[in-house]
């Protein structure tokens, strides 16, 4: 059994619903999974988390949404260094915000890099204009991270 720290970052609630139904499968899965809605850097080292799960969407100006925004700073200013540790990325979006799709996501991908954290999978976007069930969409990519977070 794993356990899996997933920070999210929702405008409308449809990101927290992702991490939910993500959060309900890890555990149906045999996992441990724990949804933030306040991320911090403190729950991310104290947690002795085997893996991360981000899940955000991105408002229309391409930022994250403004829950997820001292989450991020605070991994920037504090840098805590993720050591090969796995991490994912589900970025909701709209694509008809062009420039900005899926941004936040992207940023957040980003930054766990930058910490050395380890992506098995690249990010995962999920189109607000293409579907009407992002968190049944997410579980099929979730089975892929992991397949390979977590091989049998």
């Amino acid at each position: 059994m794993a356990k899996v720290y997933i920070p999210v970052g929702s405008v409308r609630g449809t990101a927290t619903a992702v991490a939910q139904a993500c959060a309900a499968q890890l555990v149906k899965d045999g996992h441990e999974a724990v949804v933030d809605s306040d991320a911090s850097v403190t729950a991310l080292n104290d947690g002795a988390w085997d893996a991360v799960l981000i899940v955000t969407s991105t408002t229309g100006k391409g930022a994250l949404p403004g829950n997820l925004v001292p989450f991020y700073d605070d991994l920037k200013s504090q840098s805590p260094l993720q050591n090969g540790r796995p991490f994912g990325v589900i970025s909701l979006g709209d694509s008809s915000h062009d420039r900005t799709f899926c941004q936040g996501g992207a940023l957040m991908e980003e930054r766990f890099c930058e910490l050395q954290g380890r992506a098995p999978v690249p990010r995962v976007t999920i189109d607000a204009t293409e579907t009407r069930t992002p968190e049944v969409d997410a579980l099929f990519w979730l089975k892929e991270w992991t397949d390979a977070v977590f091989p049998a």
